[in-house]
């Protein structure tokens, strides 16, 4: 399930393959000489600011992509939903035009603008055709460097997450996801949602999201791509205009340490109108930088992260219990999430739990053959030019990979890195960052038709009932 699927993450030009080019520039290379992706440039302005330049002279077009190496983890305790409500109003006003005039401007030159926070980061990206350049690139700059963040536009914003935030219980799969966050990590920060509490969003005042601008939308604390169809005097006018962003003393910006999950215990949150229910099943996973990433990307594929894979074979297939099952390690600049994410009807809730359970302390105890081991270095080799097939999709990776502090070798060496694990390698991989003892299980779902269902698994009144009510 997409959610949860590990991401492959991203490359560079460091490639050291020989193989055939491509009339995009890319070069076509095998598990043995390594892969080797277009060239791009990379420099690091006097502000700060890391700045790449991928050329794409494929179609009339040019695009931005600027991570922000702070997201919604960083949002202060109580005022969650900060850096959401930050890149939402990017595009709202700035002391030159308001929301109205911005958005005509951009659809006057066709062009898209999008912002939005992640745990770990938020992004800004724009796009527009190449003659349109110049005109795209002062309106990224102005958006993203002088936002003047309108009250008129706060409040309509508020009103919105407000509004979001009221409907989720009735959106199942993403209510499930945030409830699940929350019975795992509590309150660390990764425990909160993203998308802010009622509360949290009602509290935030205008000050809250100036400081949080001007603490985090900084060119020292920014990487940006730009991509497609460039001139030398367009590349000089992007080092120029994002070079006078001025930069500022980053705070120090630390997270707690993760909690450590202790035995098998149960959260039903009940929603009495559902006659199906989401399941969540995890415990702490992994690092970014763990070096056992890519080896536990392989071992996931065959435990639950494809469709043909070991979870989806027994509950979907054998059991005929959900339409989809699928496992992951969400790998963060802190220690992210495994789980696995399915659904099903009220009455088969307890045994499709008993199963997934069952599948993973199997494949924990007895790992992964030679023949899922195989089959899934081809499966992963043959879907890894599609993370990178776009140049779009590149920067980002790339962005990526600076963020997280790992090498470009990731993918220049990925094939062959894949290629290299032994099952061994894999399977105690898996055997170390699998702990079957120490899980939360997260059911959303109505309460009196699922409680007796999952009392057997944890002991008769030790399933803990919550209502699913947003404060």
């Amino acid at each position: 399930m997409k959610k949860l699927l590990v991401v492959a993450l991203a490359l560079s030009i460091v490639g050291c393959s020989s193989g055939s080019k491509r009339a995009d520039g890319t070069v076509v290379s095998d598990s043995k000489s390594g892969y080797r992706l277009r060239a791009f440039e990379e420099k690091t302005l006097a502000n700060g600011l890391r700045l790449l330049f991928i050329p794409d002279n494929t179609l009339p077009y040019v695009s931005f992509s600027m991570l922000v190496r702070s997201g919604s983890a960083l949002d202060p305790k109580g005022q969650e939903g900060l850096a959401s409500m930050v890149a939402e109003l990017l595009n709202k006003g700035t002391a030159k035009r308001s929301a109205t005039q911005i958005a005509a401007d951009l659809g006057n030159i066709g062009a898209e603008f999008d912002a939005n926070a992640a745990y770990d980061y938020s992004v800004v990206s724009a796009s527009a055709l190449s003659p349109n350049a110049d005109a795209l690139l002062a309106n990224v700059l102005e958006l993203a460097t002088s936002p003047s963040f309108p009250d008129a536009e706060i409040e309509r914003t508020r009103k919105q997450a407000l509004a979001q935030i009221a409907r989720l219980p009735d959106n199942a799969d993403s209510f499930a996801d945030l409830a699940f966050a929350s019975y795992l990590y509590g309150d660390h920060p990764y425990g909160r949602p993203s998308i802010g509490t009622a509360k949290s969003i009602r509290d935030l005042k205008k000050k809250n999201i100036i400081q949080q601008y001007l603490k985090t939308y900084r060119p020292n604390n920014t990487i940006l791509a730009v991509v497609g169809q460039m001139t030398p005097e367009f590349k000089a006018k992007v080092e120029q205009g994002f070079g006078a962003w001025q930069k500022r003393d980053l705070p120090a910006m630390t997270a707690p340490a993760t909690p450590k999950i202790e035995g098998l215990s149960i959260r039903v949150i009940d929603y009495p109108s559902l006659t199906q229910s989401q399941i969540r099943i995890g415990e702490m996973g992994i690092k970014r930088n763990d070096p056992d990433f890519l080896a536990l990307r392989v071992g996931n594929t065959i435990l639950g992260g494809a469709f043909a894979s070991r979870l989806n074979d027994r509950i979907r297939k054998d059991l005929g219990l959900t339409y989809g099952i699928g496992s992951g390690f969400d790998a963060r600049m802190e220690v992210g999430p495994f789980a696995i994410e399915t659904f099903t009807k009220n009455a088969s809730v307890g045994q499709a739990v008993k199963e997934a359970l069952a599948v993973v302390e199997k494949f924990k105890t007895e790992g992964a053959t030679a023949d899922e081991v195989t089959r899934v270095k081809g499966y992963l080799k043959g879907i890894f030019p599609a993370a990178i097939e776009t140049p779009e999709k590149l920067a980002f990776n790339l962005l990526l990979l600076r963020h997280y502090g790992i090498p470009d070798t990731y993918l220049t060496n990925y094939l062959r890195d894949i290629d290299a694990l032994s099952v061994g390698e894999i399977n105690r991989a898996m055997a170390k960052a699998l702990d079957t003892k120490n899980v939360r299980v997260l059911v959303y779902s109505k309460a009196s038709d699922v409680v007796p269902q999952l009392e057997p698994i944890v002991g008769a009144g030790k399933v803990e009932v919550l209502p699913a009510v947003q404060k």
